[in-house]
């Protein structure tokens, strides 16, 4: 039982703190639906360690499962929690197994002593190690998800506490070993040498759940930003996602002469695919080209729906041969497209407009110069490429 009366005011304000931060994740999971699924655990999370706590504190002199090994269970379990929700914020491979065995063999070994205060120091030694090890996991789970959207020094910044709380419960193991009869300086939570470390949970409290909200706040952001530079009926990117990928391509080729292409896609006689089959037939038809079109292109290009039946595509490091080679392919795989609707097959045919990178042409006369291409094989009788370049090499040609 907690005697130190300053120990005791610490250990309610570490029970008061897991409280909020579990109140604050249910309103994240109920009313607001801020990541559902990652927020419950995160609140299960900090109602295990308040459980933990709180067995913690009514341990005595007498033997006690339920106030050493349940308790240190409890604990341990929260952490365990911190981590699946974390995964289940970034989309990462589940670790339940792995943690569910290192709670087994913790358990385990915390079964082999008594659970009484003589075992306190071998006892909190195996919950050292075990909580060392699950936050320096955690840790690698937010710098796998956050390196991809963070430069490397914000993502070492962001890590960085969660690595310090592994190490707090690595050296505070590694300590115990040493001097075992240090466990209330420690470890032990009723004596006024429990002070610091209880201080040391405070700020590991708020220091962990603070670094997930705004984690989980970012996530949204990230979500909301992508979801509005996306086309709600395929998938793709928007125009104005275009438009931010398309100066972007401008720039590095300014900066470093790096070739890039614009194509530019209109599907021929879409309007009869509307009036004969309807519009929810068109929309099918849409849907199966992006995703035809999606499988048949780099991943570092950059495929957009530009508006109606027109779609647009950024290819970096090519070149104005290597464009027509990547349209005859496109043209050839929308040929494949066969759509049985209700008994009858749509066929898809397009025209493509193409253009590369040259000195003295902006972002925007780029796009424009392909959609002429586009509209140039359109008045060649449709289902066929046009290359801006070789129009303007053409024009060149003749004005000599």
């Amino acid at each position: 039982m907690i005697e130190n009366s300053s120990s005791l005011v610490l250990i309610q304000v570490i029970c008061v703190l897991c409280i909020a931060a579990t109140v604050a994740w249910i309103i994240m999971v109920v009313p607001m639906k801020v990541a559902p699924s990652a927020s419950s655990r995160f609140a299960l999370a900090n109602f295990s360690i308040l459980v933990g706590m709180q067995l913690y504190i009514q341990r005595t002199d007498e033997p006690s499962y339920l106030h050493w090994l349940v308790a240190d269970m409890f604990i341990l379990i929260g952490f365990c929690l911190l981590r699946w929700g974390a995964q289940r914020l970034y989309h990462l491979t589940s670790s339940h197994r792995n943690d569910l065995m290192l709670l087994f063999i913790t358990g385990g070994l915390m079964l082999l002593a008594k659970p009484q205060a003589s075992s306190s120091a071998y006892l909190m030694i195996i919950l050292s190690f075990s909580a060392a090890t699950l936050f320096f996991m955690l840790a690698k789970d937010h710098y796998v998800a956050l390196k991809a959207n963070f430069t490397a020094f914000a993502t070492y910044w962001l890590v960085i506490p969660i690595v310090a709380i592994g190490f707090m419960f690595f050296i505070r193991a590694f300590i115990l070993m040493l001097y075992p009869e240090k466990v209330s300086n420690y470890a032990a939570f009723n004596a006024k040498e429990s002070i610091p470390i209880l201080w040391t949970y405070i700020a590991l409290i708020l220091i962990v759940n603070i670094l997930i909200i705004g984690n989980t706040i970012n996530r949204l952001v990230v979500k909301i930003r992508t979801l509005a530079n996306k086309d709600a009926l395929t998938g793709l990117w928007n125009r104005n996602a275009l438009q931010h990928k398309l100066n972007t391509e401008h720039q590095r080729w300014l900066r470093d002469k790096v070739s890039f292409s614009v194509m530019v896609i209109d599907l021929d006689r879409f309007k009869d695919i509307n009036d004969n089959y309807g519009h929810v037939a068109g929309d099918e038809v849409l849907k199966a080209v992006a995703q035809q079109l999606s499988s048949a292109t780099r991943k570092l290009d950059y495929l957009c729906r530009f508006g109606g039946e027109e779609f647009v595509l950024i290819l970096p490091l090519t070149d104005e041969d290597n464009v027509l080679q990547v349209a005859s392919k496109l043209q050839h795989k929308l040929a494949q497209i066969q759509l049985d609707w209700h008994g009858n097959t749509i066929s898809i045919e397009a025209s493509i407009g193409c253009v590369t990178m040259k000195e003295g042409v902006d972002a925007e006369a780029l796009l424009g110069l392909a959609d002429k291409a586009m509209y140039q094989a359109k008045n060649s009788g449709r289902n066929c490429v046009k290359s801006a370049n070789l129009m303007r090499l053409q024009s060149d040609s003749i004005n000599r």
